[in-house]
């Protein structure tokens, strides 16, 4: 039988599980109605349960995928790839036991609880939050609206779903399968970029409330000020909810995020009060680092002699797969599998060398756009050979 409940969840990799186990002790603190679950990409680390309260952990293997699938997300993708898009079937299978799903990405923490939540929920279905929600003044130093269409205008590292977003998932699913890409020259972003379009599509709700989801990109619009014994934004007077850590480094909490291209030690909003609640968040993280000790590397990152994964390989393995997904290729994490896959490393050195000269190309077209009006005018067949060359590359439905 099915509870009427919610359930809070994150995604990380064992690298990343310090994050995770902060972000539980504030649920644990301010909500200690409800569970988390975790779901680890690399190992299994259900030991960390019998430690503490209302904590569930997870492996890949608790997806309706086969082995063989995990292991080919695994090689297509980087650690933030892979982590990112297996998120919507996550959802779906949390929803056959939960009737919501809150997920909070390892690097938020809970200030006070999330008491809206469920009627939002229930009112819309399926929640994101813009990065931000006024216009950014022209010259700001720390922040411009071409962020969001560079990674998209919702941040992922917040979203609910109840059962009613099951369409949404299953089709987000279906572009983030092979399509979870950090890729700029076709102006993908992971997951995120991809809810632009299904946000539209499936009558998603960007929620306006300014407590939540506050990170680096949004401090300018949400000073923190301590009103009626707690803290809220001082611009809207919501409560402060959910603040997002991203690029945070808890042995210098004062630099609050370490992701941009400037300082944010003294910028339009980072006050006392932020500094505080950044210093208390420093000292829960390195509190679950000692409690785990040394962190190990990501399980995927090389291959099972040790090798690393480059970039360009993963790109020409995910080529191959697309090229005929019914072929088995080698996987590098199996060391039945070895001498097959070293044979397909060393074959596919020249397809590499295509897919990084073609994505020269694509930003050639684009850095010198003149030049290539010129092809077009005077050599209309190559022109458009290149284009579909380039197109195909990618190998990204257009």
């Amino acid at each position: 039988m099915t509870r009427p409940s919610t359930i809070y969840c994150t995604v990380v990799a064992q690298n990343y599980l310090p994050q995770a186990l902060a972000l539980h002790a504030s649920i644990q603190e301010h909500s200690p109605d409800i569970s988390l679950v975790i779901m680890v990409v690399d190992g299994d680390r259900r030991d960390l349960e019998s430690a503490e309260a209302n904590l569930r952990i997870v492996g890949t293997d608790f997806l309706d995928l086969d082995d063989r699938e995990i292991l080919n997300l695994a090689m297509i993708y980087d650690v933030v790839e892979f982590s990112t898009s297996i998120k919507p079937l996550f959802f779906l299978k949390l929803l056959e036991e939960f009737n919501r799903v809150a997920y909070l990405d390892p690097d938020t923490y809970l200030v006070t609880p999330l008491v809206e939540l469920d009627e939002v929920i229930d009112q819309h279905g399926t929640i994101f939050t813009p990065h931000f929600l006024r216009p950014i003044a022209p010259g700001s130093e720390v922040v411009s609206e071409v962020h969001s269409l560079t990674v998209g205008v919702h941040n992922l590292g917040f979203g609910a779903f109840d059962r009613t977003s099951r369409p949404f998932l299953n089709w987000w699913w279906s572009h983030l399968r092979r399509e979870c890409l950090i890729y700029p020259l076709l102006s993908i972003f992971v997951d995120q970029k991809w809810t632009d379009i299904g946000a539209v599509l499936f009558d998603a709700h960007s929620w306006r409330h300014a407590g939540y989801n506050v990170g680096p990109w949004n401090l300018h619009e949400r000073e923190v000020v301590r009103a009626d014994g707690q803290l809220q934004i001082a611009s809207t007077h919501h409560p402060l909810r959910l603040v997002h850590f991203s690029g945070f480094d808890p042995l210098d909490p004062d630099a609050i995020s370490v992701r941009l291209s400037v300082s944010l030690r003294d910028t339009e909003g980072v006050n006392e009060e932020f500094r505080a609640l950044s210093r208390k968040y420093a000292l829960a993280l390195l509190a679950a680092r000692d409690s785990l000790g040394t962190s190990p590397k990501y399980a995927y990152d090389v291959d099972s002699t040790g090798r690393r994964l480059s970039k360009r390989l993963r790109k020409t393995y995910r080529r191959d797969l697309l090229e005929d997904e019914a072929a088995l290729l080698p996987s590098p994490f199996l060391d039945a599998e070895r001498a097959d896959f070293d044979r397909w490393r060393r074959g596919s050195k020249l397809r590499g060398a295509k897919i990084a000269l073609a994505d020269i190309a694509l930003a050639a077209k684009y850095a010198l756009p003149d030049e290539f009006k010129f092809v077009q005018k005077r050599l209309p067949a190559v022109s458009s050979k290149l284009r579909a060359g380039l197109l195909a590359s990618s190998k990204v439905r257009r």
